[in-house]
């Protein structure tokens, strides 16, 4: 019996701090969408991606090794799962590219640091 409270204890405790990190991960990105919204996009559309393309590949390697080659649908699922893997990885490559950019501020400061320096080039 102590062993289902103790059970109930640990389950309670992993809810609620599920529960704080999520309130936490909505709070960074209201913040995030505030003061850098296309950042903020990419970044999600990052993590999106990434989630996207590791269920496809699990999903192609159920259909792969688990389902009848012969049968109508497993063409149409493991190709589509193929699909979602590559348009994921350009999804992140181009959300990677957002995020590795430097943004305007950085650009400016670049720029005047250059100016600053005899001979320096500018952007």
């Amino acid at each position: 019996m102590l062993g289902l409270y103790g059970l109930a204890i640990y389950l309670g405790v992993a809810i609620i701090g599920a529960g704080i990190i999520a309130l936490l991960v909505v709070v960074a990105l209201a913040v995030g969408l505030v003061t850098h919204p296309i950042r903020t996009l990419a970044l999600v559309l990052h993590k999106l991606a990434a989630l996207a393309a590791g269920l496809a590949l699990i999903l192609a390697l159920i259909v792969w090794f688990w389902t009848d080659h012969a049968k109508p649908d497993f063409i149409p699922c493991f190709w589509g799962s193929i699909g979602v893997i590559v348009s994921s990885v350009i999804i992140r490559a181009l959300a990677e590219w957002v995020l590795e950019r430097p943004t305007r501020a950085e650009r400016r400061a670049m720029k005047r640091a250059a100016a600053q320096v005899p001979g320096g080039t500018t952007m």
